[in-house]
């Protein structure tokens, strides 16, 4: 009778174990590796009054381990007259996180930093967007700017996006 014991005992470990095996081995969500692709450094040159404004700009779009997309964008300047006789008026980035040319997320950040100091960096991170969905995925943007005291308007400057994840 022992040895009946031990049989169905061996058994049930050994069915359970096959269960547990199935169970670890059986992926719930595709999980991709964490990846970051970035465009080039886009240089402007802002015809300010004081010393001409140099801003530069490096869009960027980041997959994290467990899934989830975002886009950011770094963004320095030096040579500003800074100041609300010298700087700029408005200067606000636009980034967006897009998949074969669709829009995810889109975002506008207000950059008075911009027009606060005459060097600096900032980093803008958009909002981040979970999707199984992988490839296509970039980051794109634009700025819109406007010279302060020149009476000449302002304009936008189109950004090259990132390549694709």
């Amino acid at each position: 009778m022992k040895l009946k014991i031990t049989r169905l005992t061996s058994a049930a470990i050994a069915v359970g174990v096959t269960a547990l095996g199935t169970v670890v081995m059986t992926p719930g969500y595709a999980m991709a590796a964490a990846a970051t692709q970035c465009s080039g450094t886009q240089h402007k040159e802002f015809d300010t009054i004081g010393s001409n404004l140099d801003v530069y700009i490096t869009l960027c779009v980041h997959r994290s381990g467990d899934g989830y997309y975002n886009a950011y964008a770094d963004v320095t300047w030096k040579d500003g007259g800074g100041g609300v006789s010298a700087g700029m008026e408005d200067f606000e980035l636009n980034l967006r996180l897009e998949r074969n040319d669709a829009d995810y997320k889109n975002q506008n950040f207000g950059l008075k930093a911009v027009n606060g100091s005459s060097s600096g960096a900032v980093r803008a991170t958009g909002a981040k967007f979970r999707s199984s969905t992988t490839g296509g995925w970039t980051a794109d943007g634009h700025v819109k700017w406007d010279i302060q005291n020149d009476g000449a308007g302002g304009g936008t400057w189109s950004l090259g996006g990132s390549p694709s994840i």
